[in-house]
């Protein structure tokens, strides 16, 4: 997995977090995640210092560019996973594939697949 693959990850699961528990906290994300603590410090150290996410306290934050870029990392894996399911992939395949997935196409690319596939966002 590569930085970016890595960051969106992080990005992505504290969007989840948040939006599931109105917080987020370190140990929220290595439970997601299933990494250690001290991962999830370098990660959101990494991801402060690009502009993505803060730690206000103990509850972590993305800034308004991080939770763009959740975002379309969020939509890319539901669309891919909507695609794998509606294809017969069982439910546990689908959501591990997508994630890798959601990584693999520009975002240029992912909007003409979607819209060639009719699907959308």
């Amino acid at each position: 997995m590569n930085r970016n693959e890595s960051s969106e990850d992080y990005l992505e699961a504290i969007l989840r977090i948040r939006s599931e528990r109105g917080s987020c906290r370190n140990v929220d994300i290595a439970e997601r995640l299933g990494v250690s603590k001290a991962s999830v410090t370098k990660a959101l150290g990494n991801l402060a210092r690009r502009g993505l996410a803060e730690v206000v306290g103990r509850d972590v934050r993305l800034t308004d560019e991080g939770g763009r870029l959740a975002e379309a990392t969020l939509a890319k894996h539901r669309f891919f996973e909507r695609l794998l399911a509606e294809s017969g992939v069982d439910a546990e395949t689908a959501s591990a594939e997508a994630c890798r997935m959601e990584h693999c196409l520009s975002e240029e690319s992912f909007r003409k697949l979607a819209d060639r596939l009719g699907r959308g966002r």
